[in-house]
């Protein structure tokens, strides 16, 4: 089937009523105004479609719908038995049948479904549009601002952290050895210190009797001690 053919024929039978196009989406889609009111037109080419063929036009027209106040489809007389009229109102979109074979270009259109009109929200669009603009703005700020940038001399400064982090690493691991050795080498002074402190007294060395230390030597409480020990056994 022409789409050339299917849209001649349409927009003659809307120009003929008042409409007219300011837009060509594609060359299935276009933009009509009728007084104050935009409209949105998808025209179908499929000669015989299916429901779900059919599902899936209205799902394509439900992307744009609340750009336009009225929305419609074109399909081949053939799709008529196929529309399902209550899923249509619901989403607010009209249908339009459209008669290749007709030579009466009064009877080649048919409006099967009026679409309902919706309100636009001239505030909420020119506040989008704002922060649009807004955001805009900002990207050309960062661009311009990432533009002044001395990338060669950046780069330089990097580099030279990079080098100075390297080092104080280096730094840090060797003084990090360093103590590892001086705990090793306390540790095995204090090893050493505690094994002489318990060692025993051999009868060559200094010592009182009984083989007593000297601190002991003359102490009288060691012969108390004695005493008691002998009494005891």
């Amino acid at each position: 089937m022409s789409i050339d053919v299917a849209r001649k024929i349409l927009e003659d039978w809307l120009q003929q009523r008042g409409f007219r196009v300011v837009d060509r989406l594609s060359d299935r889609e276009l933009v009509l105004m009728e007084g104050n009111n935009t409209i949105y037109l998808r025209i179908s080419t499929e000669e015989f479609p299916a429901e779900s063929y059919i599902i899936d036009e209205l799902s394509n027209v439900m992307r744009n719908r609340f750009n336009y106040n009225k929305a419609y489809i074109a399909f081949p007389q053939s799709a008529r038995g196929l529309i399902n009229g209550k899923l249509f109102r619901s989403n607010r979109v009209g249908v339009y049948l459209y008669d290749l074979s007709s030579t009466d270009p009064e009877r080649a259109v048919e409006e099967l479904i009026p679409s309902i009109p919706i309100q636009l929200q001239q505030g909420v669009d020119e506040g989008i549009k704002r922060r649009i603009d807004d955001l805009e703005k900002a990207i050309n700020d960062v661009r311009s601002a990432l533009l002044s940038i001395n990338v060669q001399s950046l780069t330089k400064d990097i580099n030279e952290l990079r080098s100075r982090v390297t080092r104080i690493e280096q730094v840090i691991n060797d003084l990090t050895e360093r103590v590892n050795r001086i705990e090793s080498v306390e540790s095995q002074i204090m090893k050493g210190s505690m094994t002489v402190q318990g060692s025993t007294p051999t009868s060559g060395g200094a010592g009182s009797e009984g083989g007593l230390p000297d601190f002991l030597s003359d102490n009288p409480w060691i012969e108390v001690l004695r005493r008691r020990g002998g009494g005891n056994g």
